[in-house]
């Protein structure tokens, strides 16, 4: 998937890739430079609580000297639509406007404002099952302030990516890659559950739910409440194992892959296992991926999609 990037025009080589996500908290930032292989290393990560982004953009930029740097901007979870649908049945060239219509009613925004893009989902192997799409949509005005923001820092932005494909990009590098693996990512309030085999997303599905709310941190709720999150946890991820299975006819999935979160990932580990029967491990970015450089459980909850936006060479198609 080429997300909006045909927008940017080529500039010459970089010496490697720095990924920026604005969220309501601050700035996540990942940068990877080219080795002499060509090969993508991780060389700085953080997240920067800042209330002044302009500011604290330009301080990054100054800092890392990233102006010769490819820009990959991560949309936050709350900045886009994912949106599944049967293809329409057109020619390609007619596709960016049948999926618009198509989705014309499905979107909280006028659809005159959206910024459109797609990707195919794997093909099921079960019998007469129809054809699907993942549409992405968002409004322009919610990405040009955010591209805006990034040229007045002097940062060349190639790509604009989303939370899924980032994710996707590190559960690639996984061993169960070639039979199928599901990662999950719980950021404080929302998260996410990807299902991918070889490189390809085969569901995605946000949740309305983050690390704040299942009290293995310090929390706000009761314990029934805290009960009801994670049980609904839970089911959304036995949900999406059923789902894989009956759809595509594929093995069960056997494992999940959770990403650290700020503290006290074992007890989410040790809930899914004994509570439910999930059988779950730490995704610990740290073994992972080409890196000199420790990262902690916070950096990694908090900046997994940026750093999978770097492994993502700006001239790749998906």
């Amino acid at each position: 998937m080429q997300l909006f990037n045909k927008i940017f025009r080529k500039n010459k080589a970089s010496i490697g890739i720095t990924a920026i996500s604005f969220t309501s908290e601050g700035i996540a930032l990942a940068i990877s430079q080219y080795t002499i292989n060509q090969k993508l290393k991780l060389i700085h990560c953080e997240f920067i609580h800042t209330n002044n982004k302009q500011l604290s953009l330009q301080q990054i930029t100054e800092t890392h000297h990233l102006k010769g740097y490819d820009c990959h901007l991560v949309l936050a979870p709350n900045d886009y639509r994912l949106i599944t649908i049967e293809p329409p049945a057109v020619t390609e060239k007619e596709m960016p406007e049948a999926i618009r219509w198509k989705i014309s009613d499905l979107v909280e925004f006028h659809i005159d404002d959206a910024i459109i893009d797609h990707y195919p989902l794997p093909i099921s192997e079960r019998v007469n099952t129809e054809k699907k799409m993942e549409v992405v949509a968002t409004p322009k005005s919610t990405i040009q302030p955010l591209i805006d923001l990034c040229t007045s820092c002097d940062l060349h932005v190639k790509i604009i990516d989303i939370q899924e494909t980032s994710l996707r990009n590190l559960a690639s590098l996984l061993p169960e890659n070639k039979t199928g693996i599901a990662v999950l990512h719980l950021q404080k309030n929302t998260g996410q559950i990807i299902i991918e085999k070889k490189g390809l997303i085969h569901l995605s599905r946000k949740l309305a739910m983050g690390f704040d709310r299942l009290g293995f941190t310090d929390s706000f709720m009761s314990d029934g409440q805290i009960e009801l999150e994670r049980n609904s946890l839970a089911l959304d991820i036995q949900r999406s194992f059923d789902y894989i299975e009956s759809y595509y006819n594929l093995p069960p999935i056997s494992e999940l892959a959770v990403i650290p979160v700020i503290k006290n990932t074992q007890g989410i580990l040790d809930f899914l296992n004994n509570n439910h029967g999930i059988t779950s491990r730490i995704m610990d970015l740290s073994a992972m991926i080409d890196s000199d450089i420790l990262l902690n459980d916070s950096t990694q909850s908090l900046c997994a999609p940026v750093i999978g936006a770097t492994l993502r060479k700006t001239g790749d198609s998906k």
